[in-house]
């Protein structure tokens, strides 16, 4: 009984930590926030960080995890659907297979998700470790793929260079979509729904614009 008492007030503590960690991480920037700060933040011990997790970037990759797995998850399911079919996807199903499950996300986490989010775009400008560690890397790789398949014309180069583009396009965009919205104010789920249906319109015409034949 001891032992089911303590791995309960364990799991506690690491949620804390992780919650703590996601306000941080999205209010300051990863980079900025210290183990100190998390720990003071969740109300822990000095070594707690580290005792849970580690190290602070493994503590990185089960914020990006907490509500990030469904994404992962879901866009690796839409991918798997692209990849089945004989017939090429069109720039709008691809874009669609990696926007739609953050519409999700956001449909059903506003703040949590819009955290992770902001979090995400932190990290996906330069490899880092927790990255790797949450799977992402071979979710986008599959998505890469099937861009491929909707532009047979764009060289690899050319797309290695321009998708990523297209994609940070839409993810900060969408990480600040409430600023941008209602100047500091809060979408209710319909606009936020409208917005999200114009960024994604928009991000389809980047990618055919940067991936066409015309690009």
């Amino acid at each position: 009984m001891a032992v089911t008492s303590n791995n309960r007030q364990g799991e506690a503590t690491r949620q804390r930590l992780i919650r703590a960690a996601e306000r941080l991480f999205a209010a300051q920037g990863v980079d900025a926030v210290s183990v100190r700060a998390i720990n003071a933040a969740a109300g822990q011990g000095p070594a707690s960080v580290h005792y849970h997790f580690g190290s602070k970037e493994n503590l990185v990759a089960e914020v990006l995890l907490g509500v990030g797995a469904a994404v992962r998850d879901q866009i690796a399911g839409n991918v798997a659907a692209l990849a089945a079919r004989r017939a090429a996807p069109t720039a709008a199903e691809v874009v669609r297979a990696l926007t739609d499950p953050y519409l999700a996300l956001l449909l059903k986490h506003r703040v949590r998700g819009m955290r992770w989010v902001r979090i995400v775009v932190q990290v996906s400008r330069g490899g880092r470790p927790a990255v790797e560690a949450t799977g992402q890397d071979a979710v986008a790789s599959g998505l890469r793929e099937q861009v491929r398949r909707a532009f047979p014309d764009c060289d690899d180069d050319r797309l290695e260079l321009r998708w990523p583009i297209v994609v940070m396009g839409y993810l900060q965009t969408l990480s600040n979509a409430e600023d941008l919205a209602t100047r500091g104010g809060r979408l209710d789920r319909e606009q936020l729904a409208a917005f999200h249906e114009d960024l994604v319109n928009f991000t389809i015409g980047g990618a055919e614009r940067m991936l066409g034949p015309k690009g």
